[in-house]
């Protein structure tokens, strides 16, 4: 009886050892779960983080480039403003050194614009002329620099519209 006791006793107490070491192996594997999940999770914060960080920085660079070009397109507003100008004043200084024959030529109603065109080169004087030619200047070299600023897709647009105007009125190459 003694011996069915110890047995007894041996088995409770294996029992218990072998519980123990199970509930132990539990505890320690949802441990190490828990610890790993831990550190996906902080790694996924880290990146949430870092893309957060990233998506600020890339607004701050299209912010300053909307600035930039804003101010390129104020700057280009007040230059072409300047320029309107200038071709007024010239076309105002151009226009009080007409004689009134000159103006009755270009007011002439029954002329086509060829004739009034021959007429009127034909009646202008040499000082007339030099201004026409340092207006014309002028405004080639606005031009040219114009175009040679544009960007390319400015370029593209100034020859697709020199291409329909060509084609709605007719004109082909100059």
């Amino acid at each position: 009886m003694i011996v069915k006791l110890k047995l007894f006793v041996m088995k409770s107490l294996i029992k218990k050892i072998i519980g123990s070491a199970i509930v132990l192996s539990l505890f320690a594997g949802l441990s190490f779960a828990q610890e790993t999940t831990t550190d996906s999770e902080l790694k996924k914060q880290e990146k949430n983080t870092v893309m957060k960080q990233n998506a600020v920085k890339e607004q701050a660079q299209v912010k300053q480039q909307n600035q930039i070009r804003e101010q390129t397109a104020m700057k280009e507003q007040i230059a072409v403003k300047e320029q309107n100008a200038v071709n007024q004043q010239n076309r105002e200084r151009f226009r009080a050194t007409l004689t009134k024959e000159q103006k009755e030529i270009l007011e002439n109603r029954e002329m086509t614009r060829n004739e009034k065109r021959k007429a009127f080169r034909a009646s202008l004087t040499e000082q007339q002329r030099a201004m026409m030619r340092e207006n014309q200047e002028f405004r080639r070299q606005q031009r040219n620099e114009f175009c040679n600023a544009a960007s390319e897709e400015q370029k593209q647009l100034m020859k697709q519209n020199r291409a329909n105007t060509q084609t709605r009125t007719g004109i082909h190459g100059r």
